[in-house]
């Protein structure tokens, strides 16, 4: 079951210290792309200063969307999640700022951090985490080292096996008739409150073009700067018409009367 926590408790820094890998995910405010791109150890990369306090490495890639995203915005989500036979996942929802190389900031934070500097290391990206989730993680493979019954020939290797956990629950709220129940519960809306599931929306008796038209009607609400800017642009452009068009009719007047 999704739990929420307004901070990182211990249990959740020592999970996530425990990982190979975790996720960073963020987006502009306009445009097509939605970046999310895997981070290495943890341990050496990423310190948790605090309960809602948080910093990682981050090495040179190819891109640098998080660093531009984060500049604009500074939304970003952290995922960890666990392929042992313990199964969760945790998202860390932030707030973030950049620490750049060149800064006199960036070597007093690697210090705060307590990490050895990496080699090709960009920046370090600071996040205050105002949000924490945890879940099952049921869906997420298991890493199984043994061997890997559709390669015998290949001898013990790593390979991702499916848990068994997902299909037993949710073949256990079929069995007791919850599952549209937890659909009506758990996935109607985002974490913003957008829309979501139609289905479960109107088994729990919603009239969805009345409440498309409040979370509309809200979600444009919420954007009165851009609303004022774009008004603000358009008095100056029929102020500056206005003028032009009051010099170009004196001018003309000017012209008929030689």
């Amino acid at each position: 079951m999704v739990k929420f926590f307004e901070s990182i408790q211990d249990e959740h820094r020592d999970f996530a210290l425990k990982q190979q890998v975790f996720f960073i995910a963020s987006a502009p405010l306009t445009g097509k792309h939605i970046n999310l791109s895997p981070k290495g150890l943890p341990a050496s990369t990423l310190t948790v200063f605090g309960p809602n306090s948080v910093g990682y490495i981050d090495a040179t890639g190819s891109g640098a969307e998080t660093i531009s995203h984060v500049y604009e915005n500074g939304r970003a989500t952290v995922m960890f999640c666990s392929f042992d036979k313990s199964p969760q996942i945790m998202r860390w929802f932030c707030k973030g700022t950049v620490v750049e190389r060149d800064t006199p900031e960036f070597e007093k934070t690697l210090g705060r951090m307590g990490k050895e500097k990496i080699i090709g290391a960009r920046a370090v990206i600071l996040l205050d985490v105002f949000k924490v989730q945890t879940s099952c993680g049921y869906a997420v493979p298991l890493v199984n080292t043994t061997l890997d019954p559709a390669k015998i020939e290949e001898g013990p290797r790593a390979y991702l096996e499916d848990r068994k956990t997902l299909g037993h629950w949710a073949g256990k709220q079929v069995e007791n008739g919850t599952l549209h129940a937890y659909h009506q519960t758990m996935n109607t809306r985002s974490l913003d409150g957008c829309t979501g599931l139609k289905v479960a929306r109107r088994e729990r008796g919603e009239n969805i073009l009345l409440e498309d038209a409040i979370v509309w009607f809200r979600r444009t609400t919420t954007q009165w700067p851009a609303m004022l800017i774009g008004a603000v642009i358009a008095v100056l452009a029929m102020l500056t018409l206005r003028a032009a068009t009051e010099t170009f009719g004196l001018r003309l007047s000017s012209a008929v009367r030689l």
